[in-house]
């Protein structure tokens, strides 16, 4: 049985005056018991997202800085934590529910996390920085925002608008769904790389176990270095290609 937590931000934190468009601040540290889940799904927005893995633990460890431009938005922020074998977290936005609010407004959660290492996430996410470290098999779907991904003990999957997105040390095969703008690169991926789609922004993968396609690339370079199965690019716009030490076949567009 799920069990549902909602921790309000105006009871577990203390007012912080700040400046510029973060006027208000607040702070929020939980914990959510994990023991019997087999999944964690974060909701995350706007603001910085951390989430490590912790070999010794059995629980999330949450640490929320709420950045607002209004005091009321910081007082009605919350979490929504829901143990379980499929566990949440969900930062709960008030603007949600306020029609009035202003583009020029400001509201932010930076999430720090811990959690259980090998524990398959999957984290959706609006804007800013994320990096993920220790996890099970991982899926992200990111709208802004530089990615970093390391130490992955299973699949990953990514779907993602803008920013950055670079990999390190994944167990098992990974997928880029798509992505917009920004560079794409990976190194010691333990299994097969396939990406998608990808609009511009160069891309580059070295010391792949498997296969590494690129279905689809309209803009930036393409570097394969150290392959261990076939290097394929189906469909390519501008940008060079350069494999090395490629095992397998390789299959890319001819230059016109």
């Amino acid at each position: 049985m799920n069990k549902i937590l909602y921790v309000l931000a105006c009871l577990l934190a203390s007012n912080v005056w700040a400046y510029d468009d973060c006027k208000f601040e607040k702070r929020i540290d939980t914990t959510l018991d994990l023991a019997t889940a087999s999944q964690l799904n974060i909701d995350a927005r706007a603001g910085e997202l951390k989430v490590t893995g912790d070999a010794h633990s059995s629980v999330a460890v949450i640490e929320a800085t709420i950045c607002t431009s209004q005091e009321e938005w910081a007082d009605e922020s919350w979490l929504k934590l829901e143990s379980g074998e499929t566990a949440i977290i969900s930062v709960q936005d008030p603007r949600d529910s306020d029609s009035s609010w202003q583009d020029n407004e400001n509201f932010s959660v930076d999430l720090a996390i811990s959690f259980p290492a090998g524990l398959a996430l999957s984290i959706r996410d609006s804007s800013g920085s994320l990096s993920v470290q220790g996890s099970g098999d991982l899926t992200i779907q990111d709208s802004s925002g530089d990615i970093d991904v390391r130490d992955i003990q299973g699949l990953v999957n990514i779907e993602d608008s803008s920013g950055d997105i670079d990999l390190r040390q994944v167990e098992g095969d990974l997928v880029i769904e798509g992505d917009s703008s920004g560079n794409i690169s990976g190194t010691d991926i333990r299994g097969s790389v396939l990406v998608k789609q990808d609009s511009s922004g160069n891309i580059r993968f070295q010391d792949v176990r498997d296969d590494f396609v690129v279905e689809r690339d309209s803009s930036g370079n393409i570097v394969a270095d150290t392959i261990g199965g076939d290097f394929r690019v189906l469909k390519d716009g501008s940008g060079s290609i350069k494999a090395t030490d490629v095992a397998g076949e390789i299959d890319i567009p001819e230059k016109g």
